[in-house]
């Protein structure tokens, strides 16, 4: 295994990609390891005892939970969280409800079209997912209110946010309906930590667009 801070990670895992966001916005340098490439599979099955990803390793430190690694992140550099206690309840608690509310009809229509052909697609459970995900919108366009990003300059719960709104948009999800979240996520797309860390089949949906 090599030294230094190393990312045991699958492309398309939303859990996954936030994490990369976030160490790109924090600035970390860090090696990326596919965790089921035949060289490091022993490597992330040693680290990992529930066999997860992402898992991601500094040195002697080794965390295994999404949310404990943007956790330690902000506790060490300070910019993914609001300085007040409060507003950072608020700001989990949006992270928690995306990736509850949003995060499983987001799923559910993945699993049913990644890597299938369409005439085996299950459609009452694809307009099923599309049903839920719009009814779980208009909290988030209500916490969003009149500001640019979830917390200043974007952090966690953007970062939560974005890893399901991405998956959405490149699986045929229908765009949000909310012109509030549509501007979120179009200011999204065009930050540096997105289109650094996004999954390929994201990155193809965004050149394409997502039209409302």
């Amino acid at each position: 295994m090599s030294t230094g801070n190393n990312l045991y990670d699958k492309p398309e895992c939303p859990f996954c990609w936030r994490v990369r966001m976030a160490l790109n916005r924090c600035g970390v340098v860090y090696n990326r390891y596919a965790y089921d490439n035949p060289e490091h599979e022993q490597a992330w099955h040693a680290l990992t005892p529930n066999k997860t990803v992402p898992v991601i390793s500094f040195d002697k430190l080794v965390m295994v939970d999404s949310s404990v690694i943007l956790e330690y992140l902000n506790d060490v550099y300070g910019i993914l969280l609001p300085p007040s206690a409060n507003d950072r309840a608020d700001a989990r608690g949006i992270a928690s409800y995306a990736d509850v509310r949003v995060g499983g009809p987001v799923r559910e229509l993945v699993f049913e079209r990644r890597e299938r052909p369409p005439k085996a697609w299950d459609q009452e459970a694809i307009a099923r997912a599309m049903k839920t995900w719009h009814q779980a919108l208009p909290f988030l366009e209500k916490a969003l209110s009149d500001k640019d990003y979830f917390v200043p300059c974007a952090g966690i719960p953007d970062y939560v946010l974005a890893s399901r709104f991405g998956l959405a948009m490149a699986y045929g999800m229908p765009a949000p309906q909310s012109p509030l979240l549509a501007d979120w996520f179009d200011r999204m797309i065009k930050r540096s930590e997105f289109t650094d860390t996004a999954p390929a089949i994201v990155i193809e949906a965004v050149t394409k667009g997502w039209q409302l």
